[in-house]
């Protein structure tokens, strides 16, 4: 008695493993039980030989097998799915592991100090908000945010370092938690530049690393070519230091990249914001597209870009930047270029950016070539808000950073990835 197995072949050579000079022929025949038999017949040109017989089953011709040899089969069948579960659950496991590690990054930290320091400009006294987070004895980061007219709040996770040193997170001028003063006269680059330093000193930060995003970065560099005492390094992810650049020889490659509306995105977005014709709708949706390939491709948007959306400042934006697409920067920030300054700052440079990204690989690392000896890193899978499509691997790469910046001997991250 036999049982079969189902095997599906393309061809006879195939099925029965004879290739030529041999002639092989299927003849076929009826069982007692009406169902199609073969017989595979090889020949050498002196006799006949069967090769393998076959019956159809489930209308498939199948290759009769013994019992031993079945079982054997379903042995190893079985051990093979064992095998597939076991590795399935671990990278389940896995998977679910590194989501909760993600998620309790980007819920907002519980502060073990949080408060004001004083900003006195041109007179006037605005309180800036602050929160930090930490104990460790490695010297404190003090993180920038983007905008402007941004917050802290899409920046939460390099909480992630407080392990290791004291994390301080400050909303500026106009944003977030801090005053937000009715005065247009405030929003500029060269103000916020300032700004920063009434919080190291409030803070009494004698030394520290900058850590920026986006506008944040333009910030750091800025400051930092003003200020540099103290500074250990700067890390600058998602770099915008010269607008101008990004103006001319970014945003029109982006543009040319969207592709709904008829391939017009691009020509919508800037009919819109430039010339001001065009409907909201198709303007909405050419910058939905650019937003879900170069801001973030996190979605839905988990809580901290909610909160940050939820607290940003539209006027500053406004002024600043000028449209709701950063693909054209009509403001003030227009001719804003710190990359000279990059030039001069003699402490380490850390830039990343999302493969994704609007400040495009291409952008970052022609940007990392004003710096001296800058590390620079590439993160697939992430947009712009690379602190929030892809964090584990960004904070690994801040993280080692700061340890070889504090201990030179060892060995430096792998560059210009």
């Amino acid at each position: 008695m036999t049982i079969y197995q189902t095997i599906r072949l393309g061809t006879v050579q195939a099925f029965t493993g004879v290739s030529p000079p041999h002639a092989v022929e299927p003849v076929f025949s009826r069982s007692s039980s009406g169902a199609l038999c073969c017989r595979y017949i090889a020949s050498d040109g002196k006799k006949p030989v069967l090769v393998k017989r076959s019956v159809e089953l489930m209308g498939l011709m199948v290759e009769e097998i013994s019992y031993q040899r079945l079982l054997c089969l379903i042995v190893f069948c079985a051990f093979i799915a064992a095998l597939t579960i076991g590795c399935l659950s671990r990278g389940e496991k896995t998977m679910n592991d590194e989501q909760a590690s993600v998620d309790k990054i980007l819920t907002e930290p519980d502060y073990d100090y949080e408060g004001f320091v004083d900003y006195i400009y041109n007179g006037d006294t605005y309180k800036l908000w602050y929160g930090r987070i930490g104990s460790g004895s490695g010297p404190p980061a003090l993180v920038l945010h983007g905008g402007p007219g941004g917050n802290h709040h899409n920046l939460v996770a390099f909480q992630a370092l407080a392990d290791e040193r004291p994390v301080i997170f400050y909303d500026q001028l106009g944003c977030g938690k801090s005053d937000r003063p009715d005065n247009p006269s405030l929003w500029t680059a060269e103000r916020y530049f300032d700004e920063v330093r009434a919080v190291r000193d409030g803070l009494g930060l004698k030394k520290y690393h900058l850590i920026g995003h986006s506008w944040g970065t333009t910030l750091a560099v800025g400051f930092a070519a003003k200020h540099p005492d103290g500074i250990l390094s700067i890390s600058l992810h998602s770099p915008v230091l010269n607008f101008p650049y990004y103006i001319n020889h970014v945003t029109p490659k982006l543009k040319q990249g969207l592709s709904c509306l008829n391939g017009e995105a691009g020509q919508i977005i800037d009919d819109y914001e430039l010339r001001g014709v065009g409907t909201k709708s198709d303007y909405d949706e050419a910058c939905m597209e650019f937003t879900k390939r170069h801001v973030t491709r996190t979605w839905p948007l988990p809580e901290a870009m909610k909160k940050l959306i939820a607290a940003r400042n539209a006027v500053i934006h406004d002024i600043m930047v000028a449209s709701g697409s950063e693909l054209n920067v009509p403001g003030n920030l227009k001719t804003v270029n710190v990359t000279s300054q990059l030039s001069r700052l003699d402490f380490p440079v850390l830039m990343t950016c999302g493969n994704y990204d609007l400040c495009t690989p291409a952008y970052t690392k022609w940007q990392s070539g004003f710096a001296n000896d800058p590390q620079c890193h590439i993160i697939q899978g992430s947009a712009h808000m690379t602190p929030v499509d892809r964090p584990l691997e960004l904070l690994r790469l801040q993280r080692a950073f700061l340890r070889e910046v504090e201990n030179p001997s060892n060995n430096r991250v792998h560059r210009a990835r």
